[in-house]
């Protein structure tokens, strides 16, 4: 490509650009709820506009789904970093996963760290984990806003409404660390029966009557 259309490319681009840069910016405002953050994405979002796209391709949809997305990715990588689960879970050592599963524990509920880790581990829906659980969506998507809440707190005490005994609350630190080591949620789902606390109310609303395991794999 010669310098001149190279140039030229760039003008229009920039032109592109500007053109939708007002609506872009009040945009990633309003999503970040932070003029100095939505800046931020602004730029984010046009550079990655200006290396995947012509400037005919830009649009103000296109701009605003490219924002969201980033916006999106950039919440998922700073609960990870919260929360000690990284976004390959290949990478966590024994003594890492030991670690964060006990961190977990000793902030959550024992239902709350089972669908926080579903969750965000395994990136279930949280319809799919109340169908697991026995409960309601609403139910879970509560469990889930106070987890997180409590995750950023400082401090380990957690609510007292859902303890276990000292050979239930091992059983599931065992569970949920070998879960997370060998990258497989059905390791919990198939044994979290033998805690009946968080065992489905009835039997017949079991993990094998649910779906295949394959089904939960997938989702993993």
């Amino acid at each position: 490509m010669s310098i001149d259309k190279l140039r030229s490319l760039n003008r229009a681009e920039d032109s592109v650009i500007m053109m939708h840069y007002k609506s872009l910016q009040q945009y990633c405002r309003f999503l970040t709820k932070s003029s100095w953050d939505g800046d931020d994405l602004v730029q984010e979002v046009t550079v990655k506009a200006i290396r995947h796209y012509e400037p005919s391709q830009i649009s103000s949809a296109l701009l605003k789904k490219i924002a969201y997305h980033q916006w999106v990715d950039t919440i998922r990588k700073q609960s990870r970093e919260i929360t000690g689960i990284p976004e390959n879970l290949a990478s966590f050592t024994h003594g890492s996963v030991r670690d964060t599963v006990e961190m977990v524990l000793s902030k959550l509920t024992p239902k709350q760290a089972v669908i926080f880790i579903l969750k965000e581990a395994f990136r279930f829906q949280s319809r799919e984990i109340a169908e697991l659980l026995d409960s309601t969506e609403m139910a879970v998507k509560a469990a889930l806003y106070r987890a997180r809440k409590r995750l950023e707190r400082e401090g380990s005490l957690r609510e007292v409404d859902q303890e276990l005994n000292e050979e239930e609350e091992k059983l599931l630190s065992d569970l949920l660390c070998e879960s997370l080591q060998t990258e497989d949620p059905t390791v919990l789902l198939e044994n979290i029966q033998k805690i009946p606390s968080l065992a489905p109310c009835s039997p017949e609303m079991s993990l094998h009557s649910r779906s295949p395991l394959s089904t939960f794999k997938m989702a993993a």
